[in-house]
C-alpha cells in the first residue's frame, strides 16, 4: 500500500500519522514500538517485534493440559525415573 501523508507539530516534535487501514495490516496499535531509520533521503518505519508477556501466552489457557508421554529410550545409569508419583532415587 502505498499513500501520501503531511507532517504534524506535535509538542516540540514533528508527527507522522499513520493511517488506521496500515496499523491495521500490520497489527500495530497507537502504543506499539516501532524503529525509523534513514535510508538515502527516505525513511524507513518497521515494526519492533516484542516477545509476548506470560499473561499474554497464557490468555487462552483453560487449565486442560494433557501432556503425552514420551520415549525417551532405555534407562541408562544415574538417572531419577519417576514412573508415578514417587521418584526413584539412585542409590549412593
Amino acid at each position: 500500500m502505498e499513500t501520501t501523508l503531511q507532517l504534524a507539530a506535535w509538542g516540540g516534535s514533528t508527527a507522522l500519522r499513520i493511517p488506521k487501514i496500515i496499523l491495521q495490516q500490520l497489527n500495530l496499535t497507537e502504543k506499539s514500538t516501532v524503529e525509523i531509520k534513514v535510508d538515502g533521503n527516505g525513511l524507513i518505519v518497521k515494526p519492533l517485534t516484542q516477545e509476548p508477556t506470560l499473561r499474554e501466552l497464557f490468555i487462552n489457557y483453560t487449565g486442560e493440559y494433557r501432556g503425552e508421554e514420551l520415549d525417551w529410550g532405555e534407562d541408562v545409569e544415574g538417572e531419577i525415573i519417576c514412573e508415578t508419583t514417587e521418584r526413584k532415587r539412585p542409590a549412593l
